[in-house]
């Protein structure tokens, strides 16, 4: 009788601590399931708003025979712009060797995830240091940028001994990946051959259009060069001089050769009955016989029959030459170009 109190006892008991071990057998998977979501020893964030940055180690302490992986993770809002921190790696990171690289990009809702992720590992104990790095980044269409300064992180290395076994079965470091991460990064060279092809291209054709055979200008028309002949024969001074004979010879040669320029009439080569014949066929011509012929005339006899002509007479042959000029090349009988039948000074001091 006395021992069955102590049984109900004993029987409740147990039913008391089984479920209670149940429980705390249910609890520790959760544990471990929170202390497995995060495979970095080292993160550190940047940054609290549109643009978060992110550094990641896999490791806070290393050897020399094994490596660490390092992520770097952009997280941009949308409607801005962010670049990541310009770090050359391994040069920024003495003691370290570059064996592997990644780069992926995707989205969380209205945000932009990059990540970049190298495998470092180390040549000799000591540690390796990731500098104080920058992250810039701006509203998209502005030009105002923000800054994000990170902390340097370092991670310890220890030596280690590794068998000729292990050496032999470890790949070649930093050969193939180092290639795969820079062919990812900014290139620079093709820009600057690009750039290089570009101003040989245009140093090119300057040279060419400098040395190009040019077309040459078509000759003046024919009475700009009468005029400017007899501007030239006004500047000489003959008839101040009362060089007769020389100031006729050169201003029938100035018609005669306008009249071969302008209306294929053969005139230097005819005699002056010759020229008054042919003029019939160039009719621009011939409504001018009855002006031209006195001025043909008064020449021969200056050139020909030695008659001395006056001041005046030159310089009647003078305006006739210029007015036939200027009006078969359609210009008024008035517009003389500055020289004036009525004003002496010109015709004295040679018009041009």
């Amino acid at each position: 009788m006395t021992m069955r109190p102590f049984a109900i006892l004993l029987t409740v008991g147990c039913l008391v601590m089984v479920p209670t071990a149940g429980c705390r057998r249910g609890e520790s998977p959760r544990a471990e399931t929170g202390a497995a979501k995060s495979a970095f020893a080292v993160c550190k964030r940047f940054g609290s708003g549109p643009v978060q940055f992110t550094i990641e180690l896999s490791k806070a302490e290393m050897t020399t025979a094994d490596s660490v992986t390092c992520r770097m993770t952009l997280d941009v809002a949308k409607g801005y712009e962010a670049e990541f921190p310009d770090i050359a790696l391994p040069e920024d990171v003495p003691g370290a060797i570059v064996t592997g690289f990644d780069e992926s990009e995707t989205t969380k809702g209205d945000r932009r995830i990059m990540c970049r992720e190298y495998e470092l590992e180390a040549e000799y104990e000591g540690t390796l240091r990731l500098p104080k790095m920058e992250v810039y980044s701006h509203r998209a269409g502005e030009v105002k940028e923000d800054v994000i300064e990170t902390d340097p992180i370092e991670v310890t290395v220890k030596s280690t001994r590794e068998t000729a076994g292990d050496l032999e079965l470890r790949p070649m470091r930093g050969l193939v990946t180092v290639e795969q991460m820079r062919a990812q990064e900014r290139r620079v060279w093709p820009w600057v051959a690009g750039g290089v092809v570009g101003i040989a291209g245009l140093v090119a054709l300057a040279v060419w259009l400098i040395r190009r055979p040019r077309p040459a200008p078509p000759p003046p028309p024919a009475h700009e060069t009468a005029l400017r002949r007899l501007g030239e024969l006004a500047g000489k001074g003959l008839i101040t001089a009362g060089a007769s004979e020389a100031f006729f010879v050169e201003v029938t040669g100035i018609v005669r050769d306008y009249i071969e320029q302008a209306f294929g009439v053969r005139a230097p080569e005819q005699t002056t009955e010759e020229f008054l014949a042919s003029m019939m066929a160039a009719p621009a011509v011939a409504a001018h016989r009855a002006v031209l012929e006195p001025f043909l005339v008064a020449a021969d006899e200056v050139k020909f029959a030695c008659v001395r002509a006056d001041m005046e007479a030159m310089q009647r042959a003078f305006d006739t030459a210029e007015e036939f000029v200027l009006r078969t090349a359609g210009v008024g009988a008035g517009q003389t170009d500055g020289r004036r039948a009525e004003d002496p000074s010109p015709r004295e001091g040679g018009r041009s």
